[in-house]
């Protein structure tokens, strides 16, 4: 059935919950796990705006990438306690859908499993969300998870 699940791993709570139903599933499957993190870019200035960051753009650029490697850390440790197969990878990408549609094509990934971060059309198109894109642009199915949907079943 699915031989190759592809996690994407955010800093957001619904991400854990996607990282535990991937797990779960390539466990239950003797599947491979691909965790990817996109890495946060830095916010265009744009005319007649406050800046919305306060820091440097190489100090954002350096934070990004310990964040992503942290929380691919973490994931690639739940994988192991849980007796799972997974690689991990960072993907540095101007557009997110684009590089995660891209990669799952690449790896072989026969599902998607991504954490929404819930609220409405127009936060997600402030936050960023990748979700609806993943939706109508992968050529695999993709699993949504949210934040209070829980652990998977046993």
């Amino acid at each position: 059935m699915y031989h190759r699940i592809l996690v994407v791993v955010a800093d957001h709570p619904s991400s854990q919950v996607a990282i535990a139903h991937g797990l779960g599933l390539a466990r239950a499957l003797g599947a491979e796990v691909l965790f990817a993190h996109a890495l946060h870019h830095y916010p265009l200035a744009v005319a007649d705006m406050p800046p919305v960051v306060t820091i440097a753009p190489d100090d954002f650029a350096r934070q990004s990438a310990e964040l992503g490697a942290r929380l691919l850390a973490d994931a690639r440790a739940r994988a192991a306690a849980d007796g799972v197969t997974a690689r991990a990878l960072v993907l540095d990408t101007v557009n997110d859908v684009d590089g995660l549609t891209t990669l799952a094509r690449d790896q072989a990934c026969d599902l998607i499993i991504v954490g929404a971060e819930g609220g409405n059309a127009l936060v997600r198109l402030l936050t960023g969300s990748a979700v609806p894109g993943l939706i109508t642009r992968a050529a695999v199915p993709v699993m949504v998870c949210h934040a209070g949907d829980g652990p998977p079943p046993a």
